[in-house]
């Protein structure tokens, strides 16, 4: 047999990798010579192959070569035999050292890889209260998470602002959500990746807002002032009230859920006609048609990331993880193309670590969470 493909023979039945087949090849060429025996029997043994991979970290791994060399041109006699024998030697010994250090290049990819996930999740933490606050006269103010501070500074641009008109902007980053109460009472809770038009100070006639992303309103009733929010193409005419509204840019939908109390829905290209919604009901409102439909939701699981949870309930992976990345702040990937319509139901702490919240969806979706150039990719595990 060629003696390059009785090495490879020796170091797949070594390293457990050999087939029925092979093994009955090598089984022949072992017990068809007392040599070939011992040449296999040396090694086989588990100390000669640590001792020589050992060997060959500390010494050059040309000596052989030239050993054999060496002996060859002792003798014609002698030469074949001593060829075959340290050939082999030589092929299976690197054979061995190049599988061991691929064995050894694996297990530490495997441990950086892991403690790179690790390093990297432990810096990304849950949002806070921060908004960045545009006045009607182009100063930006930054709030930050102590909340009586931001109460005086929204008192004071109150005060400045009596006489006269002040339209102000308040912008939530990624990794961020704020609390403001307006001037006649209602208060408003905006997520992550949000943004708030609105006055200083209404009018006598009417209360009108502006918002884009995600918010939560508790309005206070004033018959005599409608309240009213644009959002997207809609306007929510509200009666005193407490409902949720979210659309982000890349959203299909504007989606309005009502908790309590009663609001009606107008197409701002068609103000004439209205959507009366219920408590209990949401309202799908599509940007490419301006079509409205209705759906019966739990509004708990709508309205959770304002009570310190996230509720799925039938979301797909990609809807998960849009809203976590807003919230935690990090981008992320997909390996698989069938990863992101993946349906969850469950819930996860919103003020958890990153790490315990990724951990959840592993195990319910078994699913794989590995950090890249300070990016999550997002697998499924085989």
């Amino acid at each position: 047999m060629d003696i390059n493909y009785i090495s490879d023979l020796i170091v797949k039945d070594i390293t457990s990798s050999i087939t029925a087949e092979e093994k009955a090849e090598l089984e022949e060429w072992v017990n068809s010579d007392k040599e070939n025996e011992r040449i296999y029997r040396m090694l086989s043994n588990s100390e000669n192959l640590d001792g020589e991979y050992a060997d060959w970290n500390l010494v050059d791994t040309q000596r052989p070569m030239m050993n054999m060399k060496r002996r060859i041109s002792e003798g014609k006699h002698k030469s074949k035999v001593i060829y075959s024998v340290l050939a082999l030697v030589i092929m299976v010994a690197f054979s061995l050292l190049f599988w061991k250090y691929n064995q050894s290049r694996k297990q530490y990819d495997a441990l950086l890889a892991a403690y790179q996930t690790e390093h990297y999740m432990q810096s990304i933490h849950p949002g806070k209260t921060q908004a960045q606050l545009t006045t009607d006269n182009g100063k930006i103010i930054v709030l930050g998470n102590d909340s009586e501070t931001n109460e005086k500074v929204l008192a004071s641009l109150k005060a400045d602002s009596a006489d006269r008109l002040a339209l102000n902007k308040l912008e939530i980053p990624r990794g961020g959500e704020f609390h403001i109460t307006l001037e006649d009472g209602t208060e408003v809770w905006l997520n992550a990746e949000s943004s708030l038009n609105y006055p200083e100070h209404f009018g006598r006639n009417s209360r009108e807002v502006e918002v884009k992303g995600e918010a939560y309103f508790k309005v206070k009733k004033d018959a005599s002032r409608p309240f009213s929010v644009k959002i997207d193409g809609e306007r929510i005419i509200v009666h005193g009230t407490e409902f949720n509204v979210m659309s982000y840019s890349e959203d299909q939908y504007v989606y309005t859920t009502l908790v309590q109390g009663q609001i009606s829905l107008q197409k701002e290209s068609s103000a004439s006609s209205e959507l009366i919604l219920t408590p209990g009901h949401q309202a799908v409102f599509a940007k490419s048609d301006n079509s409205m439909a209705v759906q019966q939701v739990n509004t708990d699981a709508v309205t959770s990331w304002r009570n310190g949870m996230f509720v799925f309930e039938n979301q797909t992976l990609d809807q998960i993880m849009r809203q976590l990345a807003r919230w935690y702040d990090f981008s992320y990937e997909f390996a698989g193309k069938n990863l992101a319509g993946m349906e969850f139901m469950g819930k996860v702490p919103r003020y958890g670590t990153f790490g315990e919240v990724l951990e959840i969806l592993e195990k319910s979706g078994n699913l794989h969470f590995e950090a890249e150039n300070k990016k999550i990719i997002i697998s499924q595990n085989k």
